[in-house]
């Protein structure tokens, strides 16, 4: 299914393969728990292999599940758990979360929904969208031994390739904040408040558009000054 429209209309997204439906948050609500609890969460939530070292036989054999589960259920790692908690918190308004060394199980009334090996791709795919994950490199290691705990161990010690992320997860200010900041300066068309109700897919699209109008509009000015730009900028 083609998701984009919805993803920039702000709709809940359904997860067939999962019987759930997600909620896309807006800035204020991630803002109650936290932006640095928020990109933990994710992290730890979108954990992939793949972004790490490749062709080694004990990843071959071992799921992003099967890392996620060895790290939330890791008695030292309790925030690492706790982050997700909280943001699974924000993504199905209404669900208590309670996690098994199988499975996670999301109960609100009589209904309940489990994620598991067999449906926790379905649902990282989609939060990868949602929250606009992409890889800008890699790095390599080498884990010690066959358990997942070790590899999840290694990974959890990565740096997850997302700027904002890797912004906030390191204590570099807000992300979020600067870019509603600037968007409110910027867009004489939107308030901070009307910002703020923006889901994180929205505000990265504004973002980008408008540092690329920014930057068509400073070409034309040059050219109208009798300047002559090196190159045409993006459309």
């Amino acid at each position: 299914m083609d998701y984009r429209l919805a993803f920039m209309s702000g709709v809940d997204i359904p997860i067939p393969e999962c019987q759930l439906t997600l909620h896309q948050p807006t800035i204020k609500e991630i803002s109650m728990i936290g932006e640095k609890e928020f990109f933990i969460g994710v992290q730890v939530l979108c954990i992939d292999k793949l972004m790490y070292a490749q062709g080694d036989a004990t990843l071959n054999d071992t799921s992003n599940f099967q890392i996620f589960i060895s790290i939330i259920s890791d008695k030292s790692q309790v925030d690492k758990k706790q982050a997700v908690v909280n943001l699974l918190g924000i993504l199905c308004p209404g669900y208590k979360v309670t996690v098994t060394p199988r499975a996670l199980l999301l109960n609100k009334n009589e209904e309940n929904i489990i994620i598991d090996e067999n449906n926790f791709q379905s649902i990282q795919a989609i939060l990868g969208k949602i929250f606009c994950l992409s890889a800008s490199g890699q790095d390599s290691f080498n884990p010690g031994n066959d358990a997942a705990k070790k590899i999840a161990e290694k990974l959890m010690r990565g740096r997850q390739r997302v700027a904002a992320q890797k912004r906030a997860a390191e204590g570099d200010g807000s992300t979020l904040a600067q870019y509603v900041s600037i968007l409110t300066v910027g867009l004489e068309s939107m308030s901070l408040e009307d910002l703020l109700n923006l889901t994180m897919y929205q505000l990265y699209d504004l973002m980008e558009r408008y540092s690329l109008y920014v930057s068509w509009d400073l070409d034309v000015r040059q050219r109208l000054a009798g300047g002559k730009p090196d190159s045409s900028p993006d459309n």
